[in-house]
């Protein structure tokens, strides 16, 4: 099984479909096996499973964010021995409160088959390169 982390460009596409909201074409950059991880940080933090799990987790972020939904846009991206760490800025709008909201935080993305497997976010980006096997 190849572990090969597929090009940036596909990475990049990842996010740019998340971002116009083709909800399926982000799904299908991620193996049907995915385990992806709420940050620690985030109420009802849990773990989503699968094709489904990606949907439940898409679903939550929408009712979570209402109209102004999040946007994710990575700001750089550091490859590993088959993950990468991409340090991403997210920006939404407060569902209730209309208050704008910026944060950047770190995912780790490993891949089989240049599929996402395991994608898990973090706060902390040291935090985030050891989840990768990288050090700064």
């Amino acid at each position: 099984m190849s572990q090969a982390i597929p090009p940036r460009a596909v990475i990049q596409e990842a996010y740019d479909a998340f971002n116009r909201r083709d909800f399926e074409a982000f799904i299908a950059l991620h193996d049907e096996e995915v385990e992806l991880f709420d940050l620690a940080e985030a109420p009802d933090q849990r773990v989503f499973r699968g094709h489904a799990g990606v949907r439940t987790w898409i679903a939550k972020l929408q009712e979570a964010w209402g109209e102004g939904f999040v946007r994710f846009e990575p700001q750089s991206i550091v490859e590993g021995d088959g993950a990468v760490v991409v340090d991403t800025r997210a920006k939404a709008v407060g569902g209730g409160s209309g208050v704008p909201i910026e944060m950047t935080f770190h995912t780790v993305l490993r891949f089989r088959d240049q599929k996402a497997v395991w994608v898990n976010s973090f706060i902390d980006r040291a935090e985030a390169l050891d989840a990768a096997g990288l050090s700064e």
